[in-house]
């Protein structure tokens, strides 16, 4: 079927149907459309963290380049120097 989003409320109903034991793990598999690999590595995660979602990355992206005091050293040499060009300015930094 290959790789999909798969809604947190489908994955949270289908670890609680089977947890109460309501359907047979194939009768909760058939519903949903996950396969039995992807339904337990969802239930790893859920008795791991209490959540059927990875949390998001806090470092996403690229990491900054330059940080706060750069910017401000970088914006001080435009401003007494504006008439120089961007390789000028990147020999300084």
């Amino acid at each position: 079927m290959g790789n999909r989003k798969i809604s947190a409320d489908l994955k949270f109903t289908a670890i609680r149907l089977h947890e109460q034991g309501i359907l047979r793990l194939s009768e909760i598999l058939n519903c949903v459309g996950f396969s039995c690999m992807t339904f337990y590595r969802i239930k790893k995660l859920y008795n791991d963290t209490g959540n059927v979602v990875k949390p998001r990355s806090q470092y996403t992206g690229h990491p900054h380049i330059f940080n706060l005091k750069d910017l401000h050293y970088l914006l001080e040499l435009i401003h007494h120097h504006p008439d120089w060009f961007l390789d000028e300015l990147t020999t300084l930094m």
